[in-house]
Parts: C-alpha cells; sequence; structure tokens
C-alpha cells in the first residue's frame, strides 16, 4: 500500500518522543499526529487514529523508521475518543497491542455513540434542526468510511493518574473525557484536541445533555496554562513551544465570540441558527450561508456552546417550548 509522501514519516522530537503522521484521507487537516513514547517496557503511542489500512501502513512505516515493530507498543492512550483519535484502537488490541487506556466520560461517551453511527447522527441531526438550521446533509459522511471499531479500554484514566513518565490531566470541552498528557521528562504537553494552532478546536453542543461544554473548555485551558510545559505536542499540526500564549489566544477568541453572540441577543431573542447567521466564520469572515452545509451544522453547534454557557452563567435563558428553541438574554 503506498503512504502519501507527507504522511507517515516519522519524526524525532528528542527525550525519546516520536511523532508520526498518520493519514486523514479526504480531510483538509491531511493527518493526525500519533506519538510513541520510550518507556523502560516499550513503547506508549497516543492515539492511534481511525480504522484505514492507510493508517496502519503509515503507523507499521513510521515504526520501521525507527527500527521499531508493532511488537514494541506496549500501551495505547486515548485523548478522547473521536473516531480519528481512537478508530484504530480496535485493531491495535487483535494485533496483540496489550492495553488501551482513556478517561470514564470518553468511554461512556463511545459506548453511547459509537455503537450506533447512524442513530447518533439522527439524534445530532434533529438536535440541530430544532436548534433552527435545516439539516440538508449528512452530517458525518466520511464516518460511514472510516468507522472506529469501538473496543473496551484494559485501564480508565482519572485526573492527575500516572502511566509512566506521563501524567494525564483531565481537560474536557472538546469532548467530555477528554486528556491531556504531562511529559515529565521533556516537560512537554500531549494536548491532543484542545490545544491546536492555527486551527480552533470544536467545541460543540450536538445533544441536549451536553451541558456547559464551554465553560469546561475554558477552565481546562486555565488548568493547562499553569501546568509549566515547557513545549506542545499536538494531535493536529506541527509542535511549538509556547503553550501559554497560544492558551491566551484561545481564550481572547472565546472572549470575542461571546461578546458577538451577546450583541446578537441583545437585539432580541433569537435560536441558535438566528444567532450564528450574525457572526462571522473562518478567519475569512465568512457568513453561515457561504459555508458548506455540514460546516454550517458545526458553526451552529458552536453557537449552541456559547448560549449554553450564557444560560449555565445565567446571564440567558432557553424557550423549548417553541421551534425553533429560542434564547433570550435575562434582564
Amino acid at each position: 500500500m503506498t503512504v502519501h509522501p507527507d504522511v507517515g514519516l516519522s519524526t524525532s522530537l528528542g527525550d525519546g518522543i516520536v511523532q508520526i503522521r498518520l493519514p486523514m484521507a479526504g480531510n483538509p487537516m491531511r493527518y493526525i499526529n500519533g506519538y510513541l513514547v520510550e518507556e523502560p517496557d516499550g513503547l506508549t503511542l497516543i492515539d492511534c487514529g481511525w480504522k484505514a489500512g492507510d493508517v496502519l501502513a503509515a503507523l507499521h512505516a513510521g515504526l520501521a523508521e525507527q527500527r521499531r515493530s508493532l511488537a514494541d507498543i506496549r500501551r495505547v492512550l486515548i485523548t478522547h475518543t473521536h473516531f480519528d483519535h481512537y478508530g484504530l484502537a480496535g485493531t491495535l488490541l487483535a494485533l496483540g497491542v496489550p492495553e488501551l487506556m482513556m478517561h470514564e466520560r470518553d468511554w461512556d461517551f463511545a459506548q453511547r455513540h459509537l455503537s450506533d453511527p447512524v442513530g447518533t447522527d439522527a439524534m445530532a441531526d434533529a438536535w440541530i434542526e430544532a436548534n433552527g438550521l435545516h439539516v440538508g446533509a449528512q452530517l458525518d459522511e466520511e464516518l460511514q468510511h472510516h468507522r472506529a471499531d469501538m473496543v473496551a479500554p484494559t485501564r480508565l484514566l482519572g485526573d492527575g493518574d500516572a502511566i509512566g513518565r506521563l501524567r494525564a490531566i483531565w481537560t474536557p470541552g472538546h469532548s467530555p473525557g477528554h486528556l491531556c498528557f504531562a511529559d515529565t521528562v521533556s516537560g512537554r504537553m500531549f494536548t491532543g484536541d484542545h490545544v491546536l494552532d492555527p486551527v480552533t478546536p470544536h467545541v460543540g453542543i450536538w445533544y441536549r445533555e451536553r451541558g456547559d461544554s464551554l465553560g469546561e473548555y475554558i477552565a481546562s485551558l486555565h488548568k493547562v496554562k499553569v501546568a509549566g510545559a515547557t513545549g506542545v505536542l499536538p494531535a493536529h499540526g506541527e509542535p511549538w513551544e509556547d503553550l501559554a500564549q497560544r492558551v491566551d489566544e484561545l481564550l481572547a477568541h472565546e472572549n470575542e465570540r461571546e461578546a458577538q453572540v451577546l450583541a446578537a441577543l441583545a437585539t432580541g431573542s433569537k435560536s441558535a441558527a438566528d444567532a450564528a447567521r450574525v457572526l462571522p466564520w473562518t478567519r475569512r469572515k465568512r457568513s453561515l450561508e457561504e459555508l458548506p452545509e455540514t460546516h454550517q451544522q458545526f458553526a451552529v453547534a458552536e453557537t449552541l456552546a456559547h448560549l449554553e454557557h450564557l444560560r449555565f452563567g445565567e446571564r440567558a435563558t432557553r424557550d423549548e417550548a417553541v421551534r425553533p428553541i429560542r434564547y433570550t438574554l435575562r434582564k
């Protein structure tokens, strides 16, 4: 199998850390980073890509470049159970990797949502429709081609748990059980999708019971900012050094977006879709209608995260007796 020249190549980052770029065919992000971490008993792999033959081929190729093989991997750590991070885990355990670890809240999420992706899509579609956006396109088209094998972890991780040289940091927001991993040897942090650059991590409300995911995300940003990491090893894109600076940029973005949502509600009660229509999207400041249909759904879900954050902070109310659901500023 041919591996794309931009992926599947390993890069030694020093301190016993190797980055392997695992392909995301058809996705504009192009690849996800799997990280190998040297431990006395073998290798730890942080995130493993989605379930696809080219991903497994890229992992084999990256290991071979380091004169290692799949047999050297002792455990897989999952930052979160979105399929591009977790999908290949079942394949790896079937091929002999002994251990799989993740946070309890994301294992619960996987059991509820990955066990029935069609039903999950229908539930998300219904919620987005209830909030004012007609869903005309399949939400997760690529999920139909890159499904995850749902496989149970051998160990559930909690905040502060040690896994060899790594320490788990629970950072909910992008997902309920998202984990970052602080490396006690290099001083760097594996941030998954919690802190990315230059893109802004997606924090959205896709289901009614999701709660204040944006509030959790903001608190988690503050949490990693003070963790003292000397470098950032993200799941997407390339490593960089200044974690605190990027966290400040992400917090500033969320503050700016909150001000925009408040300004939208100041003119009267709105559905999430109505609010999203008066907000700028992407770095090009596009309107909601200019986005592809699936991206419009992500935009409404992100707007809902801000509206729910205002509601949980008792700055807005939600009226579910009407359709679409409407949000109103508290007086």
